[in-house]
């Protein structure tokens, strides 16, 4: 890579805003503790893997310019789980086992970790 396609890549990668991402994904688990909860909030930014914020960026941000990393795609992947944990919750509650509902939010954390882990690697590696 000659400098000026150094000096490109490096403008377009912090463009990603990891902060941003990191953000989102802290959004999307308050969400998630609303409905269990209780709250009258849409449930599809919660239980969708593309119509969350984090979703949204994974998909219009980070795959079509580092996609090709491998962090990435495992981001992607956990990205996913993330949202299963979440709809399968989210049917608990819905037939009446909140209880249960919110135990498994220590799962939601435990994948947390994993999702902010994969961010801190990607950020390092982008941006060295």
């Amino acid at each position: 890579m000659n400098l000026k396609e150094e000096k490109i890549y490096t403008e377009s990668i912090q463009k990603l805003d990891f902060e941003q991402a990191r953000i989102k994904h802290v959004l999307f688990k308050s969400k998630l503790r609303a409905l269990l909860f209780g709250a009258n909030i849409n449930a599809e930014p919660v239980t969708s893997t593309t119509d969350c914020s984090l979703g949204k960026w994974i998909y219009d941000v980070a795959m079509p310019k580092i996609g090709h990393m491998p962090e990435v795609k495992e981001l992607e992947k956990v990205h996913n789980d993330m949202h299963v944990i979440a709809r399968r919750l989210w049917q608990q509650y819905q037939a009446g086992n909140q209880e249960a509902a919110l135990k498994g939010l220590d799962q939601v954390d435990e994948t947390a970790e994993k999702l902010l882990y994969l961010l801190d690697v990607i950020e390092r590696k982008t941006i060295l």
